[in-house]
């Protein structure tokens, strides 16, 4: 048995699969329809609402510094002084907020 290393001489897939099965005209390219006219074929992209608002968030957080060290030293000199107090009802609400502008 002799197979190409390329692939393209193996016979166990069929020819859709190597090939991608359909072939479309490329953007530009023309295309006949039945009627015998020629038609111009493009390709389009169309993003959806949940991507344009990740790329929006993404260009926000980009602009944002990663530590913000006045916040850091503030919560330290808290710690250190005793004086932090965790709010388990705030960490819930938060955490239930969070859930819902995700969904």
């Amino acid at each position: 048995m002799v197979d190409k290393i390329n692939g393209y001489g193996r016979t166990d897939l069929p020819a859709s699969s190597r090939s991608g099965g359909v072939k479309r005209a490329e953007q530009g390219e023309s295309a006949r329809s039945a009627g015998g006219e020629e038609k111009t074929r493009t390709d389009a992209v169309a993003l959806t609402d949940t991507a344009v608002r990740l790329k929006r968030i993404e260009a926000n957080l980009a602009e944002l510094p990663e530590v913000d060290q006045a916040k850091v030293d503030a919560l330290r000199e808290q710690v250190d002084s005793g004086d932090y107090k965790v709010d388990g009802q705030e960490i819930a609400r938060k955490l239930v907020q969070l859930e819902q502008d995700l969904s």
